[in-house]
């Protein structure tokens, strides 16, 4: 059997890598995912430790479904009362693409109707309906004719770490951060800068990483949002119990350990007070430091500073032009101050790419929410602008 994390679009292969670092076997990176071998702790370190996927799925079947009777029997043919207990309730999520039938509501009523006629005709009940914390959370995904029945394992998505309450305008979502930093190799060991830090996304999935504190954890606070797994009748908590033990006792191993420094600095005071608050809550508010400072005043704090940032991108046309200046005026600051260091931005304008002037040695297209951006490596040297360097960014 194999489950399946999914990821953001373009992010496959980074979450493959990360899947594979945790210990788990069979991966291989699909479309909108990774796939894995299955397994009670494989489950349970998806969900936990993965920082970059958005759920974890637990397949039952799939089959064509080129019309709604296709679609009902596929999943009317399911032993339903193997996954849900009396008193339990549910709720579908529909994914469509390429289907005839287009209508995401309409494909999760159709796997409603079949789950609860088949609960009624084995059980005689039929289970309620619970949008907003079902015990079985059940997705659906119907590309073309073909769908997939899946369990979801995460129930809400694993970007909601707990700690980020408050936000700016444009916040970048937890799992796209951590997938960034892990295309730079950061580790810890570098001092990291983000100059247009906002409310510190990078800068507390940063500390984390460093100090190994993992994604999940804080979801089974009694505060936190939880996991669908621990709701599932086939849920063992001793040994998940045991598991969590062993888990934490290798995360405090390391919380001693010092860290090269962890800045953000942003113009806005406000933002900069939502970093604060939420760098306490990811409980690492002694690891992560935030300055009032314009990101064309900032400066390397180390030997071999590594910059990972989003600049603004504007959401209008007449935005996005008039951030061309604000490119071109960080890219000089680039090139003035930060010789020796290494320089990651997210850019979700090609024309702001332009506009920086310098050459990128590495590029990756991501998607942040719908914008395509692209995630550049520029490593900086005296005369960043040397007339071979300059080239169109594409």
């Amino acid at each position: 059997m194999k489950l399946f994390a999914t990821c953001d679009r373009g992010l496959e292969p980074v979450l493959a890598e990360e899947l594979k670092a945790l210990g788990l076997s069979g991966v291989r990176a699909a479309s909108s995912g990774v796939e894995f071998d299955a397994g009670q702790s494989a489950l349970w370190t998806a969900n936990v430790c993965a920082r970059i996927a958005s759920r974890v799925l637990e397949p039952l079947a799939e089959g064509p479904a080129p019309d709604r009777r296709a679609l009902y029997d596929l999943v009317a043919s399911l032993p339903w009362t193997w996954y849900v207990d009396r008193g339990q309730t549910i709720a579908v999520d529909a994914v469509v693409a390429g289907s005839a039938v287009d209508n995401s509501v309409f494909v999760a009523q159709v796997v409603k109707d079949a789950v609860c006629d088949r609960l009624r005709a084995d059980t005689g009940e039929r289970p309620s309906v619970d949008r907003d914390r079902p015990d079985v959370p059940i997705h659906v995904r119907l590309v073309g004719d073909y769908a997939l029945i899946a369990l979801d394992t995460s129930g809400e998505r694993l970007h909601l770490r707990g700690w980020r309450t408050e936000a700016g305008d444009a916040p970048l979502r937890e799992t796209l951060a951590a997938a960034l930093l892990r295309l730079t190799q950061y580790d810890g060991t570098q001092p990291l800068l983000d100059p247009f830090c906002g409310s510190g996304t990078f800068l507390v999935e940063a500390a984390q990483i460093a100090r190994g504190v993992h994604p999940g954890r804080a979801r089974l606070a009694p505060s936190g949002v939880g996991f669908a797994f621990t709701r599932a009748r086939s849920h063992d908590p001793s040994a998940f119990a045991r598991w969590l033990a062993a888990l934490d006792d290798e995360t405090r191993a390391r919380a001693s350990s010092p860290l090269s420094p962890i800045l953000g600095g942003d113009s806005d005071a406000r933002v900069l007070d939502r970093a604060r608050r939420n760098a306490t809550r990811a409980g690492v508010a002694e690891d992560v430091r935030v300055v009032r400072r314009d990101a064309l005043d900032a400066e390397p704090i180390g030997a071999g500073t590594l910059v990972v940032t989003n600049p603004p991108y504007g959401d209008r046309m007449g935005e996005v032009e008039a951030l061309g200046g604000l490119y071109a005026a960080f890219g000089d600051t680039l090139k003035r101050r930060f010789a020796g260091s290494t320089a990651w931005l997210l850019v979700g304008h090609r024309d702001h790419l332009a506009r920086l002037r310098l050459n990128p040695q590495r590029r990756y297209e991501v998607y942040n929410g719908p914008i395509e951006c692209r995630f550049v490596r520029i490593d900086l040297y005296d005369g960043s602008l040397r007339p071979e360097a300059r080239r169109d960014p594409g």
